[in-house]
Order: C-alpha cells, then structure tokens, then sequence
C-alpha cells in the first residue's frame, strides 16, 4: 500500500505548520517554539525534516536543506542572540522557499519497505553498483532502509560517504549532502530516530547520477592528514604549485609528493590553502570550498585506507575547480595586507563597500596578521552576511566562513592561516555588492522585531 512516511504524530504536525509557513510569519513560529523550550538543535531539526518531507532531492536540481541547517547550527555557536536568530531566520525563509519552488515539487516522502537482495556476497559493493547504475533510484532507497535497519552507523556513514567521494568530481554537492546529513545526525543525536527520512534524500541525488570514473588513489592512501610536522616553505611551494598546473593534473602531483615523503599534515595544508587561494583570487563561489571543507573533515577523521585515498584524490578535482583553472586569464591579483583597520566599524565598513572584494581581503590579512582574532573576523563577516543577503547567499557565506574558521584553526601553519578568512572576506563583500538593491524581506522583519524589542 502507498502512504507517506510515518512520522510520530506531534512532528508530522510541526512539520505540517512549516509547510504552511509564510515570510511574515517566521518570527513568531520561532518565538512560539523558544517559549516551549525548543533549542535550536530542535528548531534546525525541524527545517531538515521538512525538507526531508516536502523537497524532491532527485534532480536535477538540488535542494539541501537537510544538510544545510548542519553548519548553520554550528556558526550559530560563534554568533551573538541577536544573530544568531537572523541565521536561524534565514534557515527558516530557505526552507520556505525550497517547499514553494515548482523545480523540488510538490512532494511527499513516502513510507518505503527495506528490500535485502537475496544471497548478497558483497552487501557494500552491491550497493554502491545498484547506486551508481542510474536506474535502481527508488529500490536503491528501499535498500538504505534495509541498511539503516542490519548495519551499525559507522558502516551506513562510510559507504554513503565512499558513494560521494565518487562523485565529487562531477558535483561537489554530491558529497556534502552525504557529509553535513551525518554531521547534521551527530549534531542532533539523531542517528536512531531520523536516520532515515534525514539521509534518504541523500540517496535520491546520488542514484540518479551515471555511474563515476573509476579512480586509483595509489600511494595517497596510505598518506593520514595528522602525520608529520608542519613546514611553511614546503606548504608554500606545494600550494604554488597545485594552483598553476592545469585541471586534473592534481592528484598526480599529490601522488608525487607523497611518493617524495613530504608528510600528510603538509599535504593537507597545501590542499586546505590551495582551495582558500582559489577562492580568494579565481570566479570560486562558497560552494566549491565547502566542498573541499567536507573532504578537509574527511582527511582529518577517517583512517580507512579506500576513503582516505578517495579523498585526497578528488581534494581538488571539484567541477568548479575546473571552471575556474580553465578561465585563469581571469583571475585577480592579490594585493598586500593591510593592517590599518582602526576599529571593527572601520572593518565592516570596508566589508559592506568593496564589490571587487580585494579591500576586504587585503584588510582582513592585516587584521589577522596582527593578531586580531579569528574568531571575531570570522562572526563579523558572518553578520555583515546576513544582513545582506537573500537567504540563499547569507546560508552559503555563514557555512563558507564556519569551514574557513575551521582550517584557520586546524592549521599547523600559522604564517600562512591567515588566508583563509581573507579568501572568504573577498567573497562576502562582492556578495554585498550583487545584493545591494535587492529586497530582503526577511531581513527587513528581523529590523522591525529588533527595533521593537
């Protein structure tokens, strides 16, 4: 029999009421919910249910609120009350508008069967070729359910994760639906109870995509991201160098490296710059660094030799990363630091009026170079994006800079770290300027509330 999927009766309907959501009313549903006692792991849990719920994630286009609302939840942790209720209003209105576009609908996640193949030899190689066949979408998702049901987590996590490894090189967001879906399940201690309609969209993208190039990772796979000291003039050098050679040139100059024992902990700095490098001074979007921010987790996390290798080979390898190596005519010059910034009004000013984006980033290294902290550079970007953008742009900025805090962070390389938020200051600031004469409606009823509080 045909029926929608089974929620528990209380959250099919609060899912319900985000459906019937409208702009004007987000505020209220928030407070509605902060008044019981809903956090905002409660709150992000609700928007990625609903996705999850009303969202048609089979292509072509993709809608990624269950994955989405992970790092949200996350940079919230850094952003001051105020903020911290734009961000979740931002969260809220893209939600809203996935549910209404006529590309992801209407649809309903229906109840599915667990279907188990009969005398399976290699329940995980199995998978991943019904996966990547292109024509087993609907019974491959019969199969994850089965699998949610007879694996432990781990093992769920690392096929899907190998399964978007693979196709990393034709979409990066064929692996971060996988990896901010089991963040975004970590987060929430989720896992038991909403492993299923969480990670099923996950499953729809990835079917529906024709079977990946094969890859052979060779000696990176025994290359862990933790092992080795830091060297800045070797990571110097290797990031030169993997910016100037041509597209898919890459991972074999990461294989030669490795095969000249430069140790891991300096391959993944030389990765983690060079896709801040990108960003900062080709068209790269916040898209194609968070997908390298997901194979950056990935290095850092996992000791499995065939993800570990996967990774490291499709670090760079990105379609967008492409694009851009193969328009280098086009890109910018970077320009010195600047370490004249008086005050952090003086900073965002900068921000806010800059629509080339090198001020930003000349402004943000000389602020970070000295000694200003991460941490505040990266919540100010974060709030000048949010109080700027439509919701789609201000989500992509907020999880773009949360990524580069991150490697900011992680870097054994302190001369060279700075980078990263500069990089990621040159694309908040030339997104203010695309947003400038745009309404924001939801930014607009954040205004109005906060004046009136």
């Amino acid at each position: 029999m045909h029926r929608e999927y089974r929620w528990p009766p209380d959250v099919g309907a609060e899912l319900a009421a985000v459906e019937q959501l409208r702009m004007e009313q987000v505020g209220q549903w928030i407070s509605e919910h902060e008044a019981r006692g809903d956090g905002l792991e409660r709150l992000y849990l609700l928007l990625a249910l609903a996705s999850s719920r009303y969202v048609d994630h089979h292509g072509p286009y993709i809608g990624h609120g269950t994955f989405n609302g992970g790092p949200m939840l996350r940079a919230s942790s850094i952003l001051l009350p105020t903020y911290r209720n734009l961000a979740l209003r931002q969260t809220v209105a893209y939600v809203i508008e996935l549910i209404d576009n006529p590309n992801y609908g209407p649809y309903l996640l229906m109840d599915m069967s667990p279907y188990r193949p009969e005398h399976p030899s290699n329940p995980d190689r199995e998978f991943l070729e019904a996966l990547e066949s292109g024509n087993q979408p609907l019974r491959t998702e019969h199969r994850l359910v089965a699998m949610l049901q007879d694996m432990g987590v781990q093992r769920v996590r690392t096929i899907l994760t190998e399964a978007g490894l693979r196709q990393f090189r034709d979409n990066e967001h064929r692996l971060l639906i996988v990896h901010r879906a089991a963040q975004f399940l970590d987060d929430v201690c989720g896992w038991d109870s909403w492993g299923e309609p969480i990670l099923r969209p996950s499953i729809q993208y990835l079917a529906t995509a024709p079977k990946p190039a094969l890859l052979n990772p060779g000696a990176l796979s025994h290359v862990q991201a933790t092992q080795g000291l830091a060297n800045v003039d070797v990571v110097a050098k290797a990031v030169d160098r993997l910016i100037s050679v041509p597209y898919g040139d890459e991972p074999e100059i990461l294989r030669e490296m490795a095969q000249r024992q430069i140790s891991g902990i300096n391959l993944y700095e030389a990765v983690s710059l060079t896709g801040s490098r990108l960003l900062a001074q080709s068209g790269f979007d916040a898209h194609a660094v968070t997908g390298i921010h997901c194979v950056l987790d990935i290095l850092k996390s996992s000791e499995d030799p065939r993800l570990v290798g996967l990774a490291w080979s499709v670090a760079l390898s990105g379609q967008r990363t492409r694009r851009q190596k193969e328009r280098r005519n086009d890109w910018r010059r970077l320009p010195d630091a600047d370490a004249t910034v008086e005050n952090l009004d003086d900073f965002v000013h900068v921000i806010r009026n800059d629509p080339s984006g090198l001020r930003a980033f000349a402004r943000t290294a000389g602020a970070l170079q000295s000694g200003t902290s991460a941490q505040m550079v990266a919540r100010t970007l974060m709030e000048v994006s949010l109080t700027t953008s439509d919701p789609f742009t201000a989500i992509h900025n907020v999880k773009m800079i949360w990524g580069q805090l991150i490697e900011t962070q992680r870097s054994e390389c302190s001369e060279l770290a700075w980078m990263h938020l500069a990089a990621g200051a040159v694309a908040v600031a030339q997104s203010v300027a695309e947003n400038a004469t745009q309404p924001i409606p939801v930014v607009d009823l954040w205004k109005e509330t906060a004046l009136s509080d």
